[in-house]
């Protein structure tokens, strides 16, 4: 590893001593001077080391690619790098995406197609889009086959349920008609909706360090079934699933709210969930990176 640090210094140097000497009347100054801190910058890295390669799930619209930037910031402030994954339905295509990722972040957006876990569409079904439905299920797929850590938000925490075989309720304000709670805000999302509360002594409480905090809420489905290998782990008040992990078998963890608006407002709680994506993407970046390394010791052992 060592050797691959001292290798990436080097390249970066050789590339400053380039760079400079294509500033003798061939580049601006302002160019050259950003190509020079760019390079200065790389090799700083290189010593500090690789940085866990976090993907990112987008929405295929009017051919451009969407996804809110506060995902992207909450992954980069959190020590990743982010990684936005292109809508495809070739399945091929995504393991090959995959295989270059050390974790999984899957965002918010549209409500799921409910042919997806066998349900007709209710009247109060908001917009679908099969693209993002396709695109996720399989990518979901292959993320998780690779036993990848896995973290869902809002839309996320619906689809990784439905992707594992549970299903949803269509519309909160229908099928909880006693509640009073507010689910979908519709302001800036930067203060709490409501409170929550998490089951003690799981990943979800341990990842927070609470058992009950408030959150944000920008949705109109939620869980129904759970799928039979995750559980729920918080609960709002009028009994709408807030949060559900896959551990220990599974590197999942999911919630209904939107912790990356807190945490580009610098929220000191919510940001724990993407240090712990991190974290979990680390150690599977190491498993990965030491498997053809056991393979071999073992073929030179025989």
């Amino acid at each position: 590893m060592k050797r691959l640090y001292l290798a990436a210094i080097m390249a970066c140097l050789f590339a400053i001593q380039g760079t400079v000497a294509q500033t003798n009347g061939r580049l601006a100054p302002k160019l050259a001077a950003l190509y020079q801190r760019a390079d200065s910058l790389c090799a700083q890295k290189a010593v500090k080391g690789r940085k866990p390669v976090i993907g990112i799930t987008t929405t295929l619209k009017k051919n451009s690619l969407a996804v809110g930037y506060d995902y992207v910031r909450a992954v980069t402030m959190a020590g990743g790098t982010p990684f936005l994954i292109a809508s495809t339905d070739d399945p091929q295509e995504l393991a090959t995406v995959v295989r270059m990722l050390d974790g999984l972040l899957m965002t918010g957006g549209p409500d799921v197609d409910p042919a997806y876990y066998g349900h007709e569409r209710h009247p109060q079904l908001g917009e679908v889009n099969d693209e993002r439905d396709v695109f996720e299920l399989l990518l979901f797929k292959k993320a998780h086959e690779l036993r990848m850590p896995i973290f869902g938000i809002c839309r996320g925490l619906q689809m990784i349920n439905v992707a594992m075989g549970g299903t949803l309720w269509q519309d909160i304000p229908s099928d909880f008609p006693q509640s009073e709670l507010c689910h979908r805000q519709t302001d800036d999302s930067t203060t709490p909706a409501h409170d929550i509360s998490i089951v003690p002594g799981t990943v979800s409480a341990k990842v927070l360090g609470l058992t009950a905090t408030g959150v944000n809420s920008r949705h109109h489905q939620c869980i129904k079934d759970i799928a039979p290998e995750l559980k729920i782990t918080a609960w709002s008040p009028d009994s709408v699933p807030e949060m559900m992990e896959g551990y220990p078998r599974y590197p999942i963890l999911a919630v209904q709210s939107h912790p990356e608006i807190f945490t580009v407002h610098g929220d000191k709680v919510m940001p724990r969930f993407f240090g712990f994506l991190i974290e979990e993407a680390k150690k599977y970046h190491q498993k990965r990176v030491a498997r053809p390394v056991s393979k071999r010791s073992n073929k030179g052992k025989k």
